[in-house]
């Protein structure tokens, strides 16, 4: 009998642990926040995101996790079916599936989000020296690898190359690779040059230079940079700084592109509000020595180059609350 006793109080022990076990995992939130390919820099951002949120949120029973993805377009793609309530994207296709132009002409994504908008993603077209490329004209009938198949580079380089000389992805061999990938291939000389766009510095950019195989970076005057804004407003000049890379001994100009955090309008005014209130308030110095890219997110510029879609109401009110002066378009219809 008292064996008996022993087990029924060990098993109700059991069941009690497994009961509050259950019990604490249907009571917490998850929260993915999508990226994009390990070797570029929304995901590593996504990490450094979802680990400070966790600090200041999980007693709230929110659990941030970051997750690899194919991009921006990917992302978009899952935040209008609802399966991720949070994601990195470039902020132009942001605007673009919000007001339904361009790609996403009769699709647009009206429930989509800005946060804040985030760095400038340089656009680093990187190839091999052996490979004869020395500008984008180059490229022709080689294989390129154009980033992976929803990610930015299909939007992008289509834009540059058009600006530039006329060109487009009929002029060579598209190579549809995420940036970990076209690493890989580059060294093992399958592709001549590859599409790297992302915050600096560049964790894929950094392992080229780095490597046994000699690479350069395509690089763009002043007129030719001029063009390409002219035609597309929402990019802009960025200078590299020598020693950005190993053996970079000379600064690298290029165009970048604004990038953001976006989330679902149905995420929670509060969590949207104390999760920039974690970042900017509570964690930003040690947010921005974890990774380079971070000393451009700044609250002077976290609503600078952010158009086309609306802030959520949570980061309205964490703006008003700090003194920013915010533009009637990014005051969403709720607000209104």
């Amino acid at each position: 009998m008292k064996g008996n006793r022993v087990v029924h109080v060990l098993s109700a022990l059991i069941l009690a642990v497994l009961f509050c076990t259950t019990s604490a995992y249907a009571a917490t939130t998850f929260m993915s926040i999508a990226t994009g390919s390990t070797g570029g820099t929304f995901y590593p951002i996504g990490v450094i995101f979802s680990n400070l949120f966790n600090e200041e949120l999980a007693s709230e029973g929110y659990k941030f996790t970051a997750m690899a993805s194919g991009g921006s377009t990917e992302n978009l793609e899952m935040l209008r079916n609802k399966e991720i309530p949070l994601a990195i994207c470039g902020s132009l296709p942001v605007a673009n599936a919000y007001e339904g132009t361009d790609a996403y002409k009769g699709k647009e994504i009206k429930h989509v989000r800005f946060v804040t908008a985030l760095w400038p993603e340089a656009i680093q077209l990187m190839y091999r020296k052996d490979s004869g490329i020395q500008t984008l004209a180059d490229f022709k009938d080689k294989k390129i690898a154009v980033g992976p198949a929803a990610g930015g580079g299909v939007f992008y380089m289509p834009i540059i190359m058009k600006e530039y000389n006329g060109m487009t992805f009929d002029d060579f061999e598209p190579q549809y690779l995420g940036y970990g990938d076209s690493v890989q291939a580059l060294q093992n000389g399958l592709i001549a040059a590859c599409y790297l766009a992302a915050g600096l510095p560049t964790s894929a950019v950094a392992q080229m230079y780095a490597g046994q195989v000699p690479v350069g970076m395509i690089e763009f005057s002043d007129e030719e940079i001029g063009r390409i804004v002219a035609a597309a407003p929402f990019f802009t000049k960025v200078v590299i700084p020598e020693e950005t890379y190993p053996k970079q001994k000379n600064p690298l100009q290029t165009v970048a592109i604004k990038c953001s955090l976006i989330c679902d309008q149905d995420v929670s005014e509060d969590l949207v509000y104390n999760m920039l209130n974690a970042y900017y308030v509570k964690h930003l110095e040690e947010a921005q020595k974890q990774h380079g890219s971070l000393r451009f997110v700044t609250l002077e510029e976290s609503v600078k180059g952010l158009t086309g879609a609306p802030l959520h109401p949570g980061a309205v009110r964490f703006y008003k609350e700090k003194g920013l002066s915010l533009p009637d378009y990014l005051i969403p219809p709720e607000m209104k």
